[in-house]
């Protein structure tokens, strides 16, 4: 496929990060960089920030080129300050969830050996094991006496800029290593191609851990553009980023389809009257979400970014209309190229379908402290027509069409997206197997009719009985978005007659399983009777109970979208989506839509 367009990529300092952001705050220092909850800093006061922090992480931390910095912080206007100051010093920052069990965290740390870590005191939990120069920003931050001046330039562009951890197979998380510059290739064709300037606002959806959030953050801060950070707690609350959009002249923002399904059911022309494109990223999704987007923000523009956080975030690009019969993954970024090949890496033909190949400026440097696994998926092919090239292996089978645009079809290995991030069903496996009473895991990825899907967990072996044991094990050491939604301990893993695991199967087994739970008494109230209706749809095929734990169940903070939407569209009754946290079952959850309806018609 033949190369994007050229922008030129200098081997000077103005390929990095640190360059781009200085650049940029001496050309608008008076203007908003950051916004959070009404309270707006400038890019002058950003700048200098970040710097006093910056020539801390240097001068006491020692933060040299490609050292790691992690942040651990949950403050939305402190992470970028974070963020910045690591690149300013010339180390490599490395976004963790504080919200992640500590356990996570401690393996994350352990892997990246940092030289530092900026957390807040609210997340000190995840630095107990860390013994390095540790800076506690909400309490030491205020008492920083450095200077506020750019630091001298230390990284250069073939340095590290990130690394961003992902699901691995061998139950630890892999770290992806960027460089600047194959992150500003991404940066500079993005500011391009969106136009993005200083008069966009930019909602930061994705959370700071999720590679999406490096291109938010930098084409914001770089463009001269506004970013608007919403509450983390919210962001999942349609009502609440709705309100932003209308009261806050947002331009711009990038999500995953999962999460703009249920935000679209809140939006229309007239309250996202300066919305000017919509980017869809993180995941597969079909054309209903295309003609939906359409339908109620037709002046609002579409696009459909694909690319591996093994290629600086974005690879391709597609916009996307209306008329679209299929969702297409679109042509290669500028400085990217993208190969087709069969198994026997030839290319295909126009229409055919193989794997997709990538090479080009954004490729990362590898896998943090694992030669082999960048052995295995970044080579240099012999053959034409990537031959003498370094390219990256996606795993992602994708179809050639004769006008050049690549279409996804599926993934070719165990590798599953839930909520728009990267799961390694190898990965969940593992941590399951530390029980030594476990003999065998096999993870099930289910569809849903709410589009949230579930991750099921077949056990087998004696500890599979323990169905609670197993899941504390999950919950204590994995991300909350790869815990399974079920765990079903099994006899034995069926087979087909070729030996293979036998996936309908196990869906009946599934499907038996849950029907056995629900058994209860009937709703007594419409409300009641109007929950359960709305549980059934989300959860199906459970057979669900008045007094079944919502979470328990598989719930999720998506699922908690579709339930508050639900209860607004049968009942007229806004809930906060905390309700859903606080009261969890569908009779005490009706108590409260029932003591909100009654105080309504009390003052009425």
């Amino acid at each position: 496929m033949p190369q994007g367009e050229h922008l030129s990529m200098s081997n000077d300092d103005s390929s990095t990060l640190k360059f781009l952001f200085e650049e940029c705050a001496r050309k608008v220092p008076g203007s908003i960089a950051l916004e959070f909850e009404g309270e707006c800093m400038s890019y002058g006061e950003l700048n200098r920030r970040a710097n006093m922090l910056a020539h801390h992480l240097r001068d006491a931390g020692g933060v040299r080129p490609d050292d790691r910095v992690v942040i651990l912080v949950r403050h939305p206007p402190d992470v970028v300050i974070a963020v910045l100051a690591v690149i300013k010093a010339g180390g490599a920052y490395v976004p963790l969830d504080p919200d992640n069990p500590p356990g996570v965290t401690q393996r994350i740390v352990e892997n990246v050996a940092p030289r530092a870590m900026v957390i807040e005191s609210s997340s000190a939990a995840g630095a107990m094991f860390f013994d390095g120069e540790l800076f506690v920003l909400d309490v030491m931050g205020a008492s920083l006496d450095t200077p506020d001046s750019d630091p001298e330039p230390a990284a250069t562009p073939s340095d590290l800029a990130y690394v961003m951890y992902t699901s691995g197979t061998t139950g630890t998380p892999k770290g992806i290593a960027v460089e600047h510059r194959a992150i500003v290739n991404t940066v500079t064709w993005r500011n391009s191609y969106y136009g993005f300037g200083p008069e966009d606002v930019t909602l930061a959806i994705p959370r700071p851990s999720f590679d999406s959030s490096v291109a938010d953050t930098f084409c914001a801060l770089t463009s001269g553009a506004r970013l608007l950070l919403p509450r983390r707690d919210r962001i999942t609350d349609r009502r609440y980023l709705t309100g932003l959009m209308e009261q806050r002249s947002v331009t711009h923002f990038l999500i995953t389809p999962a999460l703009y399904k249920r935000l679209l059911g809140g939006m229309d022309a007239q309250r996202a009257k300066s919305l000017r494109s919509v980017t869809i990223a993180g995941e597969w999704f079909t054309s209903s979400l295309t003609q939906e987007h359409f339908q109620r923000l037709p002046a609002v523009q579409l696009f459909n970014e694909y690319g591996p956080s093994e290629n600086a975030v974005c690879s391709t690009v597609h916009p996307l209309a209306a008329t679209d019969a299929s969702v297409l993954i679109g042509k290669p970024i500028d400085n990217t190229e993208a190969f087709v090949l069969d198994e026997d890496g030839t290319p295909v033909e126009p229409g055919g379908t193989g794997e997709l190949h990538l090479a080009g400026a954004g490729l990362a440097r590898g896998y943090l402290g694992d030669p082999e696994l960048t052995a295995e998926r970044f080579f240099t092919p012999f053959s034409p027509p990537a031959a003498g090239k370094r390219v990256y292996r996606t795993g992602d089978i994708v179809r050639q069409r004769e006008d050049g645009d690549l279409q996804f079809i599926e993934r070719r290995d165990e590798q599953v997206k839930i909520r728009g991030r990267r799961v390694e069903l190898g990965h969940v496996a593992e941590i399951l197997s530390k029980d030594a009473a476990v003999g065998y895991v096999h993870l099930l990825r289910r569809e849903t009719d709410s589009e949230t899907p579930l991750l099921i967990a077949f056990v087998q072996g004696p500890a599979a009985r323990d169905v609670d044991q197993l899941r504390a094990l999950a919950q204590d050491n994995l991300p909350g978005y790869m815990v399974p939604s079920a765990i079903i301990p099994v006899d034995a893993v069926p087979l087909t007659g070729h030996g293979k695991v036998d996936e309908a199967a196990l869906t009946a087994l599934y499907e038996s399983a849950t029907g056995q739970a629900g058994s209860g008494p009937e709703p007594v109230t419409e409300t009641e009777a109007v929950l359960l209706a709305v549980w059934q749809k989300l959860f199906a095929p459970l057979r669900i109970a008045l007094d079944d734990d919502f979470f328990d169940l598989g719930g999720d903070s998506l699922s908690v979208m579709d339930l508050v939407s639900g209860v607004e569209e049968r009942l007229g009754v806004q809930l906060d989506n905390s309700a859903v946290y606080t009261d969890r079952t569908i009779r005490s959850l009706a108590r409260i839509i029932e003591n909100r309806r009654n105080e309504k018609a009390g003052t009425s």
